[in-house]
């Protein structure tokens, strides 16, 4: 008897994927509407925020990698080209590392700047005069516009799947049969 492969994502998986999209989308718009506050109490809420989305985000990011490598999933899709399915399967899995990375650094920066007792409310203490004079901000900017990169690929080849190639891609991560 022959085990044959799933048309579909399993519905875990398939609510871990939509979760992390708009996690890292709330990060994203948080982060880019806090670069231009100044490093005072009225930008405590927005980091708080920010933080929580982010460790969220790690949370779900890592069980959706479990879950992918536990669960039985489709084929890879197939571009019809050896050197873009490649790709493809590069990328999917540098989304989860960038996802991930961008959270541990964004973690990083948290531990250098001792923004938790600063930001969750045990200390008195002001926030640093400038978040960029910590590497991990550094590497964190320089992740994030990696990921956002890559998101488009992901979902430009998602869109050139489900309107050009016309293989309704675009079903497998959804619900229902």
């Amino acid at each position: 008897m022959t085990k044959t492969s799933p048309k579909k994502y399993h519905p875990i998986q398939v609510t871990l994927h939509w979760l992390v999209v708009l996690l890292v989308v709330a990060a994203f718009v948080m982060g880019k509407s806090m670069s231009g506050l100044p490093n005072d109490a009225n930008k405590l809420m927005s980091l708080a925020l920010h933080m929580s989305v982010g460790i969220f985000s790690l949370v779900v990011i890592v069980t959706r990698f479990i879950t992918r490598m536990k669960l039985p999933k489709p084929e890879h899709a197939t571009a019809g080209n050896a050197f873009f399915d490649r790709i493809g399967k590069l990328v999917h899995y540098a989304l989860y590392l960038l996802v991930f990375l961008t959270a541990v650094s964004g973690m990083s920066l948290s531990m250098q700047a001792g923004l938790v007792p600063i930001v969750f409310g045990s200390s008195s203490s002001p926030l640093p005069a400038d978040f960029f004079d910590f590497t991990a901000r550094m590497l964190h900017g320089f992740i994030v516009p990696a990921l956002l990169l890559l998101v488009f690929l992901h979902v430009g080849a998602a869109l050139y799947h489900q309107f050009m190639l016309k293989d309704n891609l675009l079903a497998r991560m959804w619900y229902g049969k």
